[in-house]
């Protein structure tokens, strides 16, 4: 089916080309300015609809195109940060009945 979008497809992804942080809003507010009796402020949805998907397509183009070597296994789980983790924590001491804890200031 197409959309209302359709006719300004390659209008929104100049748009997005220069200014990749733009906003559903920002851009509905950029059609209607060229198309006032197709668009209002109300189509914000078909155009987040709309970004996402376009947005969803440049990822994956720029993860396709990445070289392997630049693909590093362990980073994402923080295992290649060991200098920047925070040192273990003790566990906390477990108190048995009718003993009384111990404070470290006591």
């Amino acid at each position: 089916m197409p959309s209302k979008l359709d006719p300004h497809l390659a209008t929104i992804e100049s748009w997005l080309a220069v200014e990749p942080q733009l906003t559903a809003l920002t851009i509905v507010g950029r059609l209607t300015t060229i198309d006032p009796l197709t668009f209002s402020d109300k189509q914000d949805s078909i155009v987040q609809r709309l970004l996402r998907s376009l947005r969803r397509k440049v990822a994956e183009t720029a993860i396709v195109s990445m070289p392997v070597d630049e693909i590093r296994p362990g980073a994402v789980d923080g295992a290649a940060c060991d200098e920047h983790s925070a040192p273990p924590t003790p566990p906390p001491n477990r108190v048995g009945r009718g003993q009384r804890p111990v404070w470290a200031g006591s």
